[in-house]
């Protein structure tokens, strides 16, 4: 569900600097905007005390602990990273990619990006603490040691590196540790807390999964190739400023510099809006060289118009709860614009 009313938007039309917010956890200030924190880990300072100690409350069952290391390597952004490098190989192959290659990858990429979103969660667990969204996270919410989990990354992390040296070749295995070193050093460790441009620039970790993709099928990048790359790079703001927009008060609370709360509602809407219709014209530009058949240009426009249209009502008075619904929508449009280019690329080969 997305998040209430009274809990997005607070600051919504009062931009400023990150340092001038008070932070949740110091003392003579309020928690968050429509909370109701109680002593312990789910409260701000609680949490906030507990994931810079590193104390785990309770042991919990075998099972829970399942589910706890499997959250700390965010499945869902591992499925969706993962389902674009596939993508890439189909329309690197143009038709049906050799399999062995495929499984190669899926397997290296999989613990790759695991790998990497543990080393996120474990360095973020102290602003973590600090956001609704993620205090119940497992390193935040003390059911898990941190040590744990920067192991538990760290070990995914080379796991997967060294299987794409070893199943697939070196071009592969140096793409997966670049997309790793991207994501948990540049993004997380530097970009994040630091500048406006973070995700902007982060947006080149999902880049590189495609490119692993692709180069475990051929080494050259055509202009498909190359169009890929963009579309997942152009993707990353228009997926996550509509979230920190929804979620502005969080964000500047934890003190991470995301567009939204640094600049005004409207700017940030106008600059998420300009990002997108780049990336619908992106997703249009093999329709100039032939690689789509009318179809598909069809299904891209309908595809692109939606979006840019959902994107664009965020400019509205009090539509902040709408700009959880943009972030929401960003996933399955990008699935149908990666989808729809492998059916392209198998209609090149001469499959129905």
């Amino acid at each position: 569900m997305p998040p209430s009313a009274a809990q997005v938007g607070r600051w919504a039309e009062t931009p400023g600097r990150v340092q001038d917010l008070p932070a949740p956890d110091r003392p003579g200030t309020a928690s968050w905007p429509g909370s109701h924190p109680a002593p312990g880990p789910r409260s701000p300072a609680g949490a906030g005390r507990l994931a810079a100690s590193g104390r785990v409350v309770g042991r919990g069952s075998v099972a829970a602990r399942v589910r706890d290391a499997l959250v700390l390597c965010k499945p869902r952004i591992v499925a969706m990273l993962v389902f674009s490098g596939i993508m890439a190989a189909v329309v690197a192959a143009r038709g049906v990619p050799d399999l062995g290659r495929l499984l190669g990858f899926v397997l290296a990429g999989s613990l790759a990006a695991a790998g990497a979103a543990a080393l996120n969660q474990y360095f973020d667990r102290d602003i973590d603490a600090l956001m609704e969204r993620t205090a119940a996270r497992p390193l935040p919410a003390g059911r898990m040691k941190a040590v744990l989990a920067l192991y538990l990354g760290v070990m995914l992390s080379a796991a997967g590196v060294a299987a794409g040296f070893v199943l697939l070749d070196a071009r592969v295995g140096g793409v997966l540790l670049a997309g790793v070193a991207v994501y948990a050093g540049v993004y997380t460790l530097w970009l994040k807390r630091r500048t406006v441009w973070n995700i902007v620039i982060g947006g080149a970790a999902g880049s590189l999964m495609v490119l692993a993709g692709w180069r475990a099928q051929r080494p050259d990048l055509t202009p498909e190739g190359w169009l890929l790359l963009a579309l997942l790079f152009l993707w990353t703001p228009s997926h996550f400023w509509p979230l920190s927009l929804a979620l502005r008060d969080q964000y500047a609370r934890a003190g991470i510099p995301m567009l939204p709360v640094l600049a005004s509602r409207k700017a940030a809407v106008v600059v998420t809006v300009a990002n997108t219709l780049l990336l619908v014209g992106v997703t249009l530009l093999p329709a100039a060289w032939g690689f789509y058949a009318l179809p598909h240009t069809a299904v891209l426009t309908a595809a692109g118009a939606g979006f840019l249209a959902l994107t664009l009502a965020m400019a509205g008075p009090g539509r902040d709860r709408l700009a959880w619904w943009v972030y929401k929508a960003s996933g399955p449009y990008l699935g149908v614009v990666l989808v729809t280019m492998a059916a392209a690329a198998l209609r090149k080969a001469g499959m129905p």
